[in-house]
């Protein structure tokens, strides 16, 4: 297996990572490079934060805050967002190996968590009906390591990437029936070399990550763009549509794995999530340019694409919304949408909320950056920002109450996944 970790890909930015002190308004909305600020946007403030040892992806359920790791899953009660509290932690297993690692993303879905092990081989299914007492239930093996998944009422959608002749070439979705979780079982999938025989051979299309709403399957495919499918039955997906592929997203693959191109490729669908009526989808990049570009600048950073996509037939882009035009290591990682915000995180660019209100012309509102911090997911709940500081804990933020300051944890400030994987 050949992995190659974040960390290396960061090392040429060295002490140009760390953001100096709080971040507020970088540029106005319309100015060279504008990323949606504007000259007086409000300010996120901290209202209150929590320590979490190796947190990542993070999801809210009601008053609690479910939290990926590494090793496992912490939960958070939220209930006074003024003190919030670790009230459980639960290590994932695998019944034939033990103890698993790499659990980087979480899922919760009614009584139901899926733990998604990249270091593994699946996912672990966890009660959490009483969130104070998670309980594991099955393990589903994938046969291959889980980067993200999604839960969606009876059904788990996982990213499983293996390689064959080429990287990523046998990159899909499965689809797993976990409606008796301890006993899942998988029911479908969606190939990629099924349906873009081009792109699944290009050496750079995994799928990376999935989001499914309204019966459909909205897949992030790094350089084939984001594909959707229709999974009203969901043992036989169907395409529906594509779009944003990279810029010769399509070459096939020859000689060593393409790393630069993997890395920079300003049209990489790294996350996706659909606007809550369905008619728009943002995709986030996820780009490294350090390493092969001097002294980058925030056009060589992945930003977030706003796509309309009333007609599947004819998917169009909107907008680009870019990186903090701040001297950090910034690119887009996980976000959530609502109906009229756009909640983001970009590392150590910090947390931001824009209007999106008019998803054509979106409107920096609040921004949260600090230094020593750095931001894998940002999720809306209850009128706050939660945010997930990578390896530290989460901070709640709200527009109005609280105050400008760091949070009281020390975060790894540093993204360590996820690994490239060609194993096959």
């Amino acid at each position: 297996m050949t992995s190659i970790d974040r960390r290396t890909a960061l090392k040429a930015f060295g002490s140009s990572l760390v953001a100096s002190g709080l971040a507020g308004s970088v540029n106005a909305h319309g100015e060279e490079g504008g990323d949606g600020t504007a000259a007086n946007e409000g300010r996120l403030r901290l209202f209150s934060d929590v320590a979490v040892d190796g947190a990542l992806e993070a999801v809210t359920q009601g008053n609690y805050v479910y939290v990926a790791t590494g090793s496992g899953l912490a939960v958070v009660d939220w209930r006074n967002p003024a003190r919030p509290e670790v009230v459980a932690r639960l290590d994932a297993s695998d019944p034939d190996e033990g103890e698993v690692g790499g659990i980087l993303d979480v899922k919760v879905d009614g009584d139901l968590a899926s733990l998604a092990s990249n270091e593994g081989s699946g996912v672990t299914l966890v009660d959490v009906s009483d969130p104070t007492t998670p309980e594991e239930l099955g393990f589903y093996d994938a046969g291959h390591g889980i980067h993200n998944n999604f839960l969606d009422g009876e059904y788990a959608y996982l990213t499983v990437n293996e390689s064959s002749d080429y990287p990523f070439s046998e990159a899909r979705t499965e689809v797993v029936d976990v409606s008796d979780p301890t006993a899942p079982v998988k029911v479908g999938e969606y190939r990629l070399r099924d349906h873009f025989s081009g792109y699944a051979t290009s050496g750079t299309s995994p799928c990376h990550d999935v989001y499914v709403q309204d019966d459909r399957l909205y897949q992030a495919f790094w350089d084939a763009g984001t594909v959707v499918a229709d999974v009203s039955d969901p043992s036989d997906p169907q395409t529906v549509s594509q779009f944003g592929a990279a810029p010769k997203g399509d070459e096939e693959f020859s000689g060593s794995f393409p790393l630069e191109r993997y890395l920079t490729s300003p049209g990489n669908a790294h996350y996706v999530q659909p606007s809550p009526e369905g008619r728009y989808v943002y995709v986030g990049a996820e780009t490294f340019p350090g390493e092969y570009v001097e002294d980058p600048d925030h056009h060589d950073y992945g930003g977030i694409k706003v796509f309309d996509v009333s007609d599947p037939d004819d998917p169009f882009e909107l907008t680009r919304i870019a990186p903090p035009n701040l001297d950090v290591f910034r690119t887009s990682h996980n976000f959530d949408v609502t109906e009229n915000r756009l909640h983001t995180s970009w590392y150590d660019g910090g947390v931001a909320v824009f209007d999106v209100t008019d998803p054509a012309t979106p409107e920096r509102v609040g921004h949260y950056a600090a230094e020593g911090s750095s931001f894998w997911t940002a999720v809306q709940a209850r009128g706050f920002t939660v945010g997930s500081d990578i390896g530290g804990g989460l901070v709640f933020l709200h527009a109005d109450r609280g105050s400008r300051r760091p949070p009281a944890f020390e975060g790894d400030a540093r993204p360590t996944g996820p690994e490239v994987d060609l194993s096959p």
